[in-house]
């Protein structure tokens, strides 16, 4: 159905189908004269029948679960149009601003915007937890980045580390102590294969950027600063909510952080980045563009993240990296064929690229060897993480829905 049918048929504002369409409600595909949308007609009458009489509790919490009505009160991180508001303040404004991300995960975590703070105070990575780093020195794969993200917060949380967190009330600290233990294994993707040390005084993005073995240029810490700060949260994403659920149980910050990091990193979420590199953006300077626009208009939403539901007319946070990108003053041969790569599938397709690509792109842009997309969204993500922790420990309820049991057919 068109857009003016749709407003038509449900007698409502192009506000209200934007708010359906980004919340998933009703599905979108594109026209054929690649400028604008059309909209699923099952979708459009599925909601005109809500409209018309109240959905069934079961139903309509089933419902929920699928890209449906927000399930949990929160009030961190608000969806608009214009990219995420963390707290009331625009990540993408922020980003733009140069704020720093330690700045932003203050406010993430605490609701205190403090501006001004550039880099965290001295942390000191625990000595017991050296050796696990020590046992891959040159062994990593590229692919297993996120795995091995995925042990610095257990291994972190052991030798009654975890539990001084709660009783101490430490979280804020061992949040930072996290995120920079997990920058510093961006050296096992470099051409040192080992764990990078943090420098006193140096900020988050100008570490990250170090240990993954790229330049620190002003403009390059800008645009990797600005990734981290517009990726920092995204409401209740499936990492997200599981990070809420280990929390309605009390776990400990690291069990927290490290059970986000297990949904993250599924086939359809974060893994989305890996299949950029291997498959989208594998010999981009190739002038035969027609087998990947093909493999955009078949798989590019369900495969690679282009047209995120949250935001049907282009995600404004992979726009923003993008920008960053071509603001690069030293940037790789290959970002040129790539920028112009995704303007023609945009231009063709009407498909939006997402973060993961935006990702992708900034990394080989600066230099970075594969798998440091996937690292810098897993560490700019836990900021938003643990601030769900926290308002999950405050609102001190146990996250436990129930299952609708359908009885097995009988042979």
């Amino acid at each position: 159905m068109t857009r003016e049918e749709v407003l038509a048929r449900l007698n409502i504002k192009p506000a209200t189908l934007y708010s359906y369409v980004s919340r998933g409600l009703i599905g979108t595909a594109p026209h054929d004269d690649g400028r604008r949308s059309l909209y699923v007609r099952a979708d459009v009458e599925r909601v005109g029948s809500r409209k018309r009489g109240r959905m069934p509790k079961a139903a309509s919490a089933e419902s929920t679960m699928r890209w449906g009505e927000p399930v949990l009160a929160s009030a961190i991180t608000h969806i608009t149009p214009q990219g995420p508001l963390y707290r009331n303040r625009s990540a993408v404004e922020m980003a733009k601003a140069g704020s720093s991300f330690e700045s932003v995960s203050q406010l993430l975590m605490t609701g205190v915007w403090q501006d001004g703070v550039t880099a965290w105070g001295a942390l000191d990575t625990p000595q017991a937890v050296l050796p696990l780093f020590d046992a891959y020195a040159g062994k990593l794969d590229g692919g297993d980045i996120a795995n091995l993200l995925g042990m610095v917060p257990l291994a972190l949380g052991m030798q009654g580390r975890g539990a001084a967190e709660i009783s101490d009330g430490s979280a804020v600290q061992a949040a930072r102590l996290i995120m920079q233990t997990m920058a510093g294994c961006l050296g096992f993707l470099s051409k040192e294969r080992a764990f990078v040390m943090r420098e006193r005084g140096e900020s988050l993005a100008a570490y990250l950027l170090r240990a993954a073995g790229g330049t620190c240029t002003p403009d390059a810490v800008f645009a990797v600063n600005g990734a981290l700060t517009v990726l920092a949260d995204n409401e209740l994403a499936p990492a997200t909510f599981a990070a809420r659920v280990a929390a309605s149980t009390n776990a400990d910050l690291y069990n927290c952080v490290a059970a986000a990091i297990g949904s993250h990193v599924g086939f359809s979420t974060g893994t989305a980045t890996e299949k950029v590199e291997t498959l989208l953006l594998r010999d981009v300077a190739n002038p035969d563009t027609a087998p990947r626009l093909q493999m955009v208009r078949e798989v590019g939403a369900s495969l690679f993240g282009f047209n995120h539901p949250l935001y049907p007319e282009g995600d404004v946070r992979a726009n923003l990296i993008l920008e960053q990108v071509r603001a690069l003053q030293y940037a790789t041969p290959e970002t040129v064929p790539t920028l112009e790569f995704l303007t023609l599938a945009r231009d063709k397709l009407s498909m939006h690229p997402g973060v993961a690509i935006a990702l992708v792109v900034l990394a080989r842009a600066l230099g970075l060897p594969d798998g440091t997309a996937t690292a810098l969204w897993i560490i700019s993500r836990t900021a938003g993480w643990v601030a769900h922790v926290l308002e999950q420990r405050a609102q001190a309820f146990l996250l436990r829905p129930r299952a609708k049991y359908i009885a097995a057919l009988r042979m």
